[in-house]
């Protein structure tokens, strides 16, 4: 854990100087970041509720299955004792509302392996969801079931060389290629027989923690990369770089971002974070947990407010924009106002 700590944060600087921006967006609703600091976005209150009132994450029953998808077209590099190969393989969990009741417990629906997928309540959106390096899609399985039992159909592939069974050992440095690797696993989930007529492939969201996060931003802002098929964003403790050069983000259609990050994150500068919410145009949100590291509230952990605050704020954002919920992002600043420790909200909507 602690190489990790060391080398993400060395290449993050390196890649951007996870520092501030001179191409700030004003926000319409609150005051714009200070840029030049590590500390909170200035926010305007937000509407203050309990966690006993959050109760519209999800009432579908969840199913879980593993499909592993190749593309010959594109090679995996040599990493050390690996010799490398002529395609990319991902193997990738996908998580989908399942016929049967829906059951679970802290907070976490349970997810049933190969369980027959919920047509009756579709079409539902898509999301692709990256994971940290060293990790894999399991580690954020709180996420995906959650999403999927709020009737979204989640894709998380195991990325070749950053994941944590990366042959060779898990490396940085091919995230350059992983938004074209995630946009491969959107092209064949699409094409999925069983779960392409229940889809809805025009409401596709895209995101992603750490790395994941990187790879999120370089999905649907970088100009070599973008899938212009992302209707909306969720990078988290992340950095608009690596992919390419920072100056190369942002440059296209406003794709609403949503991005979160703790002030105490010592992996990845919660400044850098900062920096890509000012270049972004809106419409955009920023939550800022106070306090808050690399790892709570993303991966795992038991239910406390925090976590479940999370949940919630994630799955409003995703109704909001691949749904059309009106009513959804008054419930992302409800559950920014539940989080213990605290979290702030800045939007430009």
């Amino acid at each position: 854990m602690r190489r990790f700590v060391v080398s993400l944060a060395v290449v993050c600087a390196l890649a951007t100087g996870c520092g501030s921006s001179d191409n700030a967006s004003n926000s319409t609703s609150t005051k714009p970041a200070d840029t030049g600091s590590t500390s909170a976005p200035a926010t305007d209150p937000v509407p203050t509720t309990t966690i006993a009132t959050i109760t519209e994450r999800g009432t579908l029953a969840v199913g879980e299955r593993v499909e592993t998808y190749v593309d010959a077209s594109r090679p995996t590099a040599a990493n050390k004792d690996y010799a490398g190969a002529d395609d990319r393989t991902f193997e990738t969990v996908l998580w989908y509302p399942a016929t049967g009741s829906p059951s679970g417990s802290d907070e976490v629906p349970d997810a049933t392996v190969d369980a027959p997928i919920d047509t009756d309540h579709g079409p539902y959106p898509l999301i692709v969801l990256s994971h940290g390096w060293t990790a894999n899609p399991q580690v954020y399985q709180v996420l995906g079931r959650t999403w999927a039992s709020a009737g979204y159909v989640v894709a998380a592939p195991a990325y070749p060389l950053s994941n944590t069974s990366a042959p060779g050992g898990p490396i940085i440095g091919d995230v350059s290629n992983q938004p074209a690797d995630a946009t491969f696993v959107l092209d064949q989930v699409l094409a999925d027989a069983t779960l392409a007529p229940v889809l809805d492939e025009s409401s596709i969201g895209a995101a992603g923690h750490s790395l994941g996060a990187i790879t999120t931003f370089g999905l649907a802002y970088a100009d070599c990369c973008t899938d212009d098929r992302i209707d909306a964003t969720i990078p988290m403790a992340g950095v608009a770089g690596l992919v390419e050069s920072p100056d190369n983000y942002f440059d296209g259609p406003a794709t609403p971002l949503l991005v979160i990050h703790g002030t105490d994150d010592t992996t990845v500068p919660y400044a850098s974070s900062v920096d890509a919410y000012a270049k972004a145009s809106a419409p955009k949100m920023f939550v800022t947990f106070q306090g808050g590291d690399h790892i709570w509230p993303y991966i795992g952990g038991a239910a406390d407010d925090r976590r479940v605050s999370f949940q919630e704020m994630t799955t409003a954002w995703w109704d909001h924009w691949l749904k059309d919920d009106a009513n959804a992002l008054a419930r992302v600043r409800s559950a920014v106002g539940t989080s213990d420790p605290p979290a702030s909200l800045q939007e430009s909507l």
